[in-house]
C-alpha cells in the first residue's frame, strides 16, 4: 500500500501462418493460464518506450513490447547452445549465490565448460579481472553491508561472507574498501554515497553529510530540492519514472549505494557494483535516527526530530485556534481512470495531516487506513469535506487532466462545500507524495498553514 507504481494489462492473439487464421494457445495447464516471470530489464526498456510516447501507442511501439514479452517465452536452452558471455554469466550467478562457500577456478570452469585457462582468460576479457578476484570483492561487498547493518563482529562477519582466515579477511577489506573492517564503520560519511532516494539524500544533507550522487525523476522533483542537491554539490542522475539505469549508477563509481524498495534482482545487479544498503523504514523519524546512526550524527539527528516537532506542534495550535468546527480534511488523488482518497497511515503526507496535526478525515472513509481507496464521485458527496487537498497524480506515462476536467465541470464538485467556500487546494506528487523528507516536510506544513489559515483570513476580511 505504500509503493507508488503502475501495472500494464497487455493482451493479444495468436495468428496460424499455416491456416492463415487466429487461433487458440494451447498451455496444457489446469488452471487455464500460464505465469512467466518477467525480468527487470525487460520491463525497464518497455517502460522507456512508453515514457517517449505521449500519445496513443504507434502500432511498432505495440509490436515491440508484444515481441519483448514473447521472447521470455522460449524454452531453457541446453548448455552446449550457450554464447560465451552466457557461460560466464552463469559462473557470475553461481558466485553470487555461493559466495559464502569455498570454490574453485576449476569448478566455475566446469560450470561454463571450458578449460581453467581459457575460463580465466575469457573472464578477465569480460569482467577485468579473474574469477578470483571478483569472488573476493563481492565478498567484501556483503561484509561491508553486514559491518553497516548489525553489530556482529568483524571475525564472525568474516567466516559468514567465507573467509577462513581472519587475518585475510582484514588484509583483503583494506585493500578493497581502503580501511580495515574495525575504521569502516566509524567513517562511512567520508565515502561515495549513492542515494536512489531524493527523500533520503535529504536526511544527509540534514545531518551534515554530502551525497555523492542520487537518482530523479525530473518531474518529480521539487524546485527547492534541485537547488539543494546543486548548492551542496551532489551530482544528480535524472532517469524515467521507475526505471534504474544501472549504467549510470556504475559510471559514479560509489562506494554505497542506499536504495528503498529495490526488487531482488535490481538489488543483485547493484551488489556486483557496491555494498547496497534497501528495505528500510519509512517512518521519518526512525529513518533520521537509523541515518544518525548509519553516519554517527547521532545528535544532529535528535536535533532534527526535535525542531520537526516543534514545527508541528506550533502549526497544530495554530489550527486548532483558527480551523472550522467539526471539520473534515480529505486529501483526493486524481489519476487518469479516476480518483483516491488516501487513507490516514497511507503516506506520510497523510500521517502528518491527520495522525500529526490532528485533522479528521470524514468519517464514512476512515476504513482501510493504510492504502490509497478507490473513491467514486458519490462517495465524495457524501463525505462533503470541510477541506480538499486535491492531487492530480503527475507520471512519465500518463496524464490526468482528462479526469481533473471531468471532476471539476460535474454535478457533484460543485455541490462540495469546500468548493462553494473556497477551500479547495491543489498540492504536487513530487513533493507530498515523494518527498515528504526533512525539508519537504517542511514546505509541505507550510502550505498547510497558507491553505488552512489562508482560507480562514480571506473569509473573514
Amino acid at each position: 500500500n505504500r509503493l507508488d507504481f503502475s501495472g500494464y494489462l497487455i493482451s493479444f492473439e495468436l495468428y496460424d501462418t499455416e491456416i492463415k487464421s487466429t487461433c487458440n494457445w494451447s498451455i496444457d495447464r489446469t488452471n487455464g493460464y500460464y505465469i512467466q516471470r518477467v525480468p527487470e530489464t525487460v520491463i525497464a526498456d518497455i517502460r522507456i518506450s512508453l515514457a517517449v510516447n505521449t500519445d496513443h501507442l504507434h502500432i511498432t511501439i505495440k509490436q515491440f513490447i508484444l515481441y519483448s514479452l514473447l521472447k521470455e517465452l522460449q524454452q531453457e536452452r541446453p548448455i552446449d547452445e550457450y554464447t560465451l558471455e552466457q557461460r560466464m554469466k552463469h559462473t557470475v550467478i553461481y558466485m553470487q549465490k555461493k559466495y559464502n562457500q569455498m570454490m574453485t577456478r576449476d569448478e566455475l570452469a566446469a560450470i561454463a565448460g571450458y578449460s581453467p585457462w581459457y575460463y580465466s582468460r575469457k573472464f578477465i576479457e569480460l569482467y577485468d579481472k579473474t574469477p578470483i578476484a571478483y569472488l573476493i570483492s563481492y565478498r567484501i561487498f556483503r561484509a561491508q553491508e553486514m559491518l553497516l547493518t548489525t553489530d556482529d563482529l568483524s571475525q564472525n562477519i568474516a567466516k559468514k561472507v567465507g573467509f577462513d582466515d581472519v587475518q585475510n579477511f582484514s588484509r583483503q577489506f583494506k585493500r578493497i574498501v581502503g580501511r580495515p573492517p574495525k575504521q569502516y564503520k566509524k567513517t562511512v560519511s567520508e565515502y561515495r554515497v549513492c542515494f536512489l532516494s531524493p527523500a533520503h539524500a535529504e536526511i544527509a544533507i540534514a545531518l551534515g553529510v554530502v551525497p555523492n550522487c542520487v537518482t530523479v525523476t525530473n518531474s518529480l522533483t521539487p524546485k527547492y530540492q534541485q537547488l539543494l542537491f546543486q548548492e551542496v554539490g551532489t551530482t544528480i542522475l535524472e532517469m524515467p519514472q521507475y526505471v534504474i539505469q544501472q549504467d549510470i549508477i556504475v559510471q559514479q563509481q560509489p562506494d554505497l549505494i542506499i536504495g528503498v524498495d529495490l526488487t531482488e534482482e535490481t538489488k543483485q545487479q547493484f551488489q556486483t557494483i557496491a555494498p547496497v544498503i534497501t528495505g528500510l523504514t519509512y517512518d521519518l523519524h526512525s529513518l533520521i535516527r537509523y541515518f544518525g546512526k548509519l553516519f554517527h550524527k547521532e545528535k544532529e539527528a535528535a536535533q532534527i526530530i526535535r525542531e520537526l516537532t516543534t514545527y508541528v506542534e506550533v502549526l497544530k495550535n495554530k489550527i486548532q485556534h483558527h480551523i472550522v468546527k467539526d471539520a473534515t480534511v480529505l486529501y483526493l488523488r486524481v489519476e487518469e481512470l479516476g480518483y483516491r482518497y488516501l487513507g490516514e497511515s497511507s503516506s506520510d503526507s497523510a500521517i502528518l495531516l491527520y495522525q500529526e496535526l490532528g485533522l479528521q478525515i470524514p468519517e464514512g472513509l476512515r476504513a482501510n487506513a493504510n492504502s490509497f481507496n478507490i473513491c467514486s464521485l458519490q462517495q465524495l458527496v457524501t463525505a462533503n469535506p470541510t477541506y480538499l487537498f486535491i492531487e492530480k497524480r503527475i507520471m512519465d506515462y500518463y496524464t490526468a487532466d482528462l479526469s481533473l476536467a471531468t471532476l471539476q465541470n460535474s454535478e457533484q464538485w460543485a455541490n462540495l462545500d469546500a468548493v462553494k467556500n473556497n477551500r479547495v487546494f491543489y498540492v504536487d506528487t513530487g513533493l507530498w507524495i515523494n518527498n515528504c523528507s526533512v525539508f519537504g516536510k517542511r514546505e509541505i506544513m507550510q502550505q498547510i498553514e497558507q491553505a488552512i489559515l489562508g482560507s480562514v483570513c480571506s473569509r473573514t476580511q
